[in-house]
């Protein structure tokens, strides 16, 4: 008789364990199904979007454009107006190109410019999309906010990849 009690006490453990392990089972998914309705995707802004033009920011890239932060390539401000794209360095080095070939791609969300060098340097690929950071109207009164994320490639076939050399943050100068 004794050997019976310990049997059922055993298959009770099985089944305490479980349930428990159903329990925790089930509440980890129901907190991850509950979060991903507080949580929304990140969509990168179009060029024609109206969270874009709605602060006055311009429909094409062409303008000065101003670095915005730190930079690995240390470049300082980029302009880029008559075909041809100028990048300014912290030391007042000017690297010149020349557009050849500009065009939306991904729904008019990136800007895709294949420019060849005017000098030493080598050609390249950029795709640029419109990067809005709301800043705080006290820190940055004068300061648009207005931003580029500019992502450089070495050529065609890494831009198709998205496999980018580095990219950068640039602000709208006034």
């Amino acid at each position: 008789m004794s050997n019976h009690k310990y049997f059922y006490k055993g298959r009770n453990m099985v089944k305490i364990r479980s349930f428990i392990f159903g329990l925790v089972t089930t509440l980890i998914f129901s907190i991850a199904g509950i979060l991903s309705f507080f949580v929304t995707p990140g969509f990168s802004l179009g060029w024609q979007d109206k969270e874009w033009l709605a602060p006055g920011c311009p429909q094409t890239v062409s303008g000065q454009w101003a670095s915005d932060g730190r930079t690995e390539k240390g470049f300082k401000s980029l302009s880029i107006k008559n075909k041809k794209v100028i990048y300014t360095s912290q030391d007042k080095q000017i690297q010149k190109y020349k557009i050849i070939k500009s065009s939306f791609t991904s729904n008019n969300q990136y800007l895709e410019i294949k420019l060849q060098p005017l000098g030493n340097e080598k050609e390249q690929v950029l795709k640029i999309r419109p990067h809005l950071v709301f800043a705080n109207s006290k820190d940055n009164e004068n300061s648009s906010s207005c931003l580029i994320k500019v992502f450089s490639f070495k050529n065609e076939k890494y831009a198709k990849t998205d496999r980018y050399s580095h990219w950068n943050i640039y602000r709208l100068e006034n």
